[in-house]
Protein backbone atom coordinates (compact mmCIF):
# COMPACT_ATOMS: atom_id res chain seq x y z
CA UNK A 1 0.00 0.00 0.00
CA UNK A 2 2.95 2.69 0.95
CA UNK A 3 4.54 1.27 -2.49
CA UNK A 4 1.10 2.57 -4.12
CA UNK A 5 0.87 5.76 -2.02
CA UNK A 6 5.25 6.72 -2.82
CA UNK A 7 3.80 6.14 -6.70
CA UNK A 8 1.07 8.27 -6.53
CA UNK A 9 1.87 11.00 -4.55
CA UNK A 10 5.29 11.10 -6.67
CA UNK A 11 7.10 10.26 -3.24
CA UNK A 12 11.05 9.06 -2.92
CA UNK A 13 10.99 6.74 0.09
CA UNK A 14 8.45 5.65 2.42
CA UNK A 15 8.82 8.77 4.71
CA UNK A 16 8.30 11.27 1.76
CA UNK A 17 5.27 9.31 1.01
CA UNK A 18 4.43 9.24 4.86
CA UNK A 19 4.35 12.87 4.92
CA UNK A 20 2.93 13.61 2.08
CA UNK A 21 -0.06 11.11 3.01
CA UNK A 22 -0.44 12.92 6.43
CA UNK A 23 -0.89 16.71 4.32
CA UNK A 24 -3.91 15.00 2.22
CA UNK A 25 -5.54 13.75 5.82
CA UNK A 26 -4.92 17.28 6.75
CA UNK A 27 -5.94 19.23 3.46
CA UNK A 28 -9.28 17.15 3.69
CA UNK A 29 -9.42 17.22 7.83
CA UNK A 30 -9.59 21.42 7.39
CA UNK A 31 -12.33 20.69 4.49
CA UNK A 32 -14.64 19.14 6.35
CA UNK A 33 -14.17 20.62 9.16
CA UNK A 34 -14.84 24.12 7.07
CA UNK A 35 -17.85 22.17 5.61
CA UNK A 36 -16.57 22.64 2.18
CA UNK A 37 -18.36 21.00 -0.29
CA UNK A 38 -15.42 18.42 -1.74
CA UNK A 39 -15.54 16.11 -4.11
CA UNK A 40 -12.37 13.71 -4.82
CA UNK A 41 -13.52 13.20 -9.02
CA UNK A 42 -14.62 16.62 -10.11
CA UNK A 43 -16.64 16.78 -13.16
CA UNK A 44 -16.40 19.78 -15.29
CA UNK A 45 -18.42 22.14 -13.33
CA UNK A 46 -16.10 24.90 -12.79
CA UNK A 47 -17.66 25.36 -8.99
CA UNK A 48 -16.11 21.68 -8.09
CA UNK A 49 -13.33 21.86 -5.59
CA UNK A 50 -11.11 18.88 -5.74
CA UNK A 51 -10.20 18.33 -2.08
CA UNK A 52 -7.33 16.08 -3.44
CA UNK A 53 -5.76 16.65 -6.46
CA UNK A 54 -3.38 14.08 -6.27
CA UNK A 55 -5.73 11.11 -5.84
CA UNK A 56 -7.51 12.86 -8.78
CA UNK A 57 -4.52 12.18 -11.07
CA UNK A 58 -3.63 8.99 -10.01
CA UNK A 59 -7.20 7.95 -10.74
CA UNK A 60 -7.94 10.10 -13.90
CA UNK A 61 -4.46 10.91 -15.26
CA UNK A 62 -6.57 12.56 -18.18
CA UNK A 63 -7.84 15.34 -15.82
CA UNK A 64 -4.30 16.64 -16.20
CA UNK A 65 -3.74 17.14 -19.77
CA UNK A 66 -5.44 19.06 -22.62
CA UNK A 67 -4.97 16.95 -25.67
CA UNK A 68 -4.65 13.35 -23.95
CA UNK A 69 -7.63 11.38 -23.28
CA UNK A 70 -8.91 8.08 -22.14
CA UNK A 71 -10.23 5.76 -24.36
CA UNK A 72 -11.83 2.56 -24.42
CA UNK A 73 -9.92 -0.39 -25.22
CA UNK A 74 -9.82 -4.46 -24.47
CA UNK A 75 -6.20 -3.58 -23.41
CA UNK A 76 -4.23 -0.99 -23.50
CA UNK A 77 -5.05 1.75 -20.74
CA UNK A 78 -2.39 4.84 -21.88
CA UNK A 79 -3.50 7.71 -22.93
CA UNK A 80 -3.98 8.97 -26.68
CA UNK A 81 -3.99 12.35 -28.29
CA UNK A 82 -7.84 13.46 -28.74
CA UNK A 83 -9.34 13.27 -32.09
CA UNK A 84 -6.71 10.55 -33.18
CA UNK A 85 -6.21 6.73 -33.13
CA UNK A 86 -2.90 7.16 -31.44
CA UNK A 87 -1.46 6.52 -28.22
CA UNK A 88 0.85 9.02 -26.60
CA UNK A 89 3.51 6.14 -26.77
CA UNK A 90 3.00 5.89 -30.16
CA UNK A 91 3.85 9.50 -31.14
CA UNK A 92 6.78 9.40 -28.85
CA UNK A 93 8.00 6.63 -30.37
CA UNK A 94 7.91 8.03 -33.87
CA UNK A 95 9.48 11.50 -32.20
CA UNK A 96 12.61 9.47 -30.94
CA UNK A 97 13.56 6.85 -34.26
CA UNK A 98 12.94 10.08 -36.61
CA UNK A 99 14.68 12.49 -33.64
CA UNK A 100 12.45 14.76 -33.83
CA UNK A 101 11.70 17.75 -31.91
CA UNK A 102 8.21 18.74 -30.53
CA UNK A 103 7.61 20.99 -33.25
CA UNK A 104 8.69 18.65 -35.74
CA UNK A 105 6.35 16.08 -34.39
CA UNK A 106 3.48 18.23 -34.26
CA UNK A 107 4.45 19.02 -37.56
CA UNK A 108 4.46 15.80 -38.96
CA UNK A 109 0.98 14.61 -37.61
CA UNK A 110 -0.37 17.81 -37.79
CA UNK A 111 -1.25 18.72 -33.70
CA UNK A 112 -0.73 21.10 -31.53
CA UNK A 113 3.08 21.60 -29.86
CA UNK A 114 1.35 21.57 -26.87
CA UNK A 115 -0.14 18.13 -27.44
CA UNK A 116 2.94 16.71 -28.23
CA UNK A 117 4.89 17.88 -25.15
CA UNK A 118 1.87 16.26 -22.81
CA UNK A 119 2.64 12.99 -24.68
CA UNK A 120 6.10 13.44 -24.12
CA UNK A 121 5.10 14.72 -19.86
CA UNK A 122 2.76 11.66 -20.04
CA UNK A 123 5.25 9.30 -21.21
CA UNK A 124 8.01 10.43 -18.78
CA UNK A 125 5.37 9.85 -15.81
CA UNK A 126 3.84 6.49 -17.04
CA UNK A 127 7.24 4.97 -18.63
CA UNK A 128 6.58 1.44 -17.05
CA UNK A 129 2.97 1.56 -18.54
CA UNK A 130 4.19 2.85 -22.21
CA UNK A 131 7.07 0.01 -22.55
CA UNK A 132 4.30 -2.98 -21.23
CA UNK A 133 2.23 -1.54 -23.69
CA UNK A 134 4.69 -1.20 -26.21
CA UNK A 135 6.04 -5.38 -25.97
CA UNK A 136 2.31 -6.50 -26.24
CA UNK A 137 1.69 -4.83 -28.78
CA UNK A 138 4.47 -6.44 -30.23
CA UNK A 139 3.81 -9.32 -29.71
CA UNK A 140 0.79 -9.60 -30.62
CA UNK A 141 1.87 -7.88 -34.23
CA UNK A 142 4.74 -10.48 -34.69
CA UNK A 143 3.02 -13.68 -35.90
CA UNK A 144 1.41 -11.50 -38.69
CA UNK A 145 5.10 -9.53 -39.45
CA UNK A 146 6.65 -13.23 -39.32
CA UNK A 147 3.94 -14.58 -41.57
CA UNK A 148 4.47 -11.62 -43.97
CA UNK A 149 8.43 -12.20 -43.90
CA UNK A 150 7.71 -15.86 -44.41
CA UNK A 151 5.52 -15.50 -47.64
CA UNK A 152 7.56 -12.83 -49.20
CA UNK A 153 10.17 -15.47 -50.12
Amino acid sequence: MLAKARRVLGAEGDSEAGRALLALFSKLSAAVESRTVISFLPGDDPRAIDALPEFTRALRPEAAYRWLVAVPHSWRRQLSLKGRRLTAGQLVDVLRANELSAEGAAAEFDVPVEAVREAIDYCERNDDLVAAEAAEERRRTEPFLSHRAYAAR
